[in-house]
């Protein structure tokens, strides 16, 4: 049944979740008691199996800032056969994992349609989503703080180390098992890519990076469209985000220059590119991609991708990835860019490192 372009699977769907997807946002708000306690006696009765037999191989991390067209790419790897990931259920839920998935599935619930952010990509409740409640609870990570410190390994107890594999595993069991690969994007993961390499030491880092002078002015949007729907919903526990990767200086970029500046943007964008730089020489298996490359040589870029990932291209027959694959590039809103002169003065060297300026610019 559809609705205003909201896609309702049964009426089941539509009379148990047709708030919470109106009121969609990345930080979802905390469900209520009676889902919560219906779910985690399911989680106990049901999936309280020992998960270890479950490996986890060769886990793929794609690091890039918002709006770099990391969406798009962790969209294509998660339609491969062999993927598993946080589903947006999954990240509502992220202490009844395996429930919340067997309760989707059994009773067909779905809601899908248009993201709050209006940028043509479509979500629903299987969805691959970013792990913003996941990384909560694994690493305490507060997204009211512009300042995450730095954490390896040693600073997590072996508890909270067993805590997220045996998460993850339960995501593989969700989706068929150890033979299935976890497929994670954070676009604030830049500072945390030491602590996941320590964790999964055969851990696949792919960086992709977009023109600096898109992303910083598309930064901005994203900030106002976020703040905007957390006053919209009336977010019972977000009441301001700052959407941005936590690299070094962003609270003084945030006071000096504030958060809706290019001043700022420009920085950050530099910083976190900056920071994977530096960061690179010390992860196992580390790639980088252009998105616009992507966009002018899908089959190039992505066989190389799937190759990286230890991932054989998908055969003909997965329709997801070929309808995935079909919409590189294809967007159905307007995008407004400026300042462009502003960004190239403040991030002229990394621009130029990535060929997105001339020397003589």
């Amino acid at each position: 049944m559809r609705n205003n372009n909201i896609i309702y699977n049964n009426w089941w769907s539509k009379l148990l979740f047709k708030k919470a997807f109106e009121e969609q946002f990345f930080i979802p708000p905390p469900p209520s008691i009676v889902d919560k306690t219906i779910l985690a006696a399911i989680e106990k009765w049901k999936f309280s199996q020992d998960f270890s037999f479950i490996k986890i191989k060769k886990p793929i991390f794609i690091v890039g800032l918002p709006r770099s067209g990391t969406t798009m790419l962790y969209d294509l790897l998660c339609v491969h056969q062999n993927a598993a990931y946080i589903t947006n259920s999954i990240n509502a839920f992220p202490e009844e994992i395996c429930a919340i998935e067997w309760l989707r599935k059994k009773l067909s619930l779905n809601i899908s349609g248009e993201r709050f952010f209006k940028d043509s990509i479509e979500v629903d409740f299987g969805s691959p989503s970013e792990p913003h409640m996941m990384w909560g609870k694994w690493f305490g990570r507060d997204v009211d703080s512009l300042f995450w410190d730095e954490k390896r390994i040693k600073d997590l107890s072996e508890t909270k180390v067993l805590e997220i594999k045996n998460d993850i595993k339960k995501i593989l069991f969700c989706f068929g098992g150890e033979e299935k690969r976890f497929i994670c994007k954070y676009p604030v993961i830049q500072t945390e890519l030491k602590i996941v390499q320590d964790l999964f030491p055969d851990a696949h880092f792919i960086h992709i990076v977009r023109d600096g002078r898109q992303v910083a002015n598309s930064l901005i949007k994203l900030h106002k469209m976020a703040n905007e729907q957390i006053k919209r919903i009336k977010h019972p526990t977000v009441k301001y985000i700052v959407p941005y990767p936590r690299v070094k200086k962003l609270q003084e970029y945030v006071e000096h220059y504030g958060a809706e500046s290019v001043e700022c943007t420009a920085r950050v964008w530099e910083d976190a590119i900056s920071l994977v730089e530096e960061t690179k020489k010390e992860l196992s298996h580390f790639m980088e991609v252009r998105y616009e490359d992507i966009l002018k040589n899908p089959q190039i870029e992505m066989e190389k991708i799937f190759a990286f990932s230890d991932l054989e291209w998908p055969g003909p027959l997965n329709q997801h990835f070929a309808k995935k694959y079909q919409e590189i590039g294809k967007i159905h809103h307007a995008n407004s860019y400026g300042e462009f002169a502003l960004i190239e003065k403040i991030a002229h060297k990394t621009l130029l490192k990535y060929n997105y300026i001339s020397p003589t610019t």
